[in-house]
């Protein structure tokens, strides 16, 4: 009779292994990068939003300087459009923003010495993208805002 090699059984102790295969750490990263893709385009949106905000009252607290330096000072200053100094007048005064941040202003804003404002528009630019349009009432240089434009329109991918 032919003798026979014993069989050995493998058996697997699931209890006691030590690590994760290859495929468990795939499947891992990749809900990873799908919640990353989910996620991350609304939080840039949120962030741009935030940003926004804070250039406005940044701005809304410079122009609230001016005034209170009109009153103190008992003359009458103009806030113009930083990118048309040619027509500047001597004492007319710009505001710095945040870089990249810049604003175009029509007419320019005058604040009278009692701190008083006239009717003015601007626009917060992002780059050269406009963010938001304000606008003074008169005599209030309180500025409200007249629109936000949306996020540009991104044409459909062919697949």
């Amino acid at each position: 009779m032919p003798m026979s090699r014993p069989s050995r059984i493998v058996r697997r102790d699931f209890g006691m292994r030590r690590g994760f295969t290859l495929i468990e750490i795939l499947v891992v990263l990749a809900i990873f990068a799908l919640a990353t893709a989910v996620i991350m385009p609304s939080t840039g949106r949120l962030l741009d939003q935030t940003t926004a905000h804070a250039v406005f009252f940044e701005f809304q607290r410079d122009v609230s300087a001016l005034r209170r330096q009109a009153n103190r000072t008992g003359q009458t200053t103009r806030l113009i459009d930083p990118d048309t100094r040619a027509d500047a007048e001597l004492g007319d005064k710009s505001i710095r923003l945040r870089s990249p941040w810049r604003y175009t202003i029509a007419p320019a804003l005058v604040i009278d010495e009692g701190g008083g404002c006239g009717v003015s528009t601007v626009n917060l630019l992002d780059r050269d993208t406009v963010v938001m349009t304000l606008r003074t009432a008169d005599g209030d240089c309180n500025f409200s805002r007249q629109q936000t434009t949306a996020a540009p329109h991104r044409e459909p991918s062919s697949r």
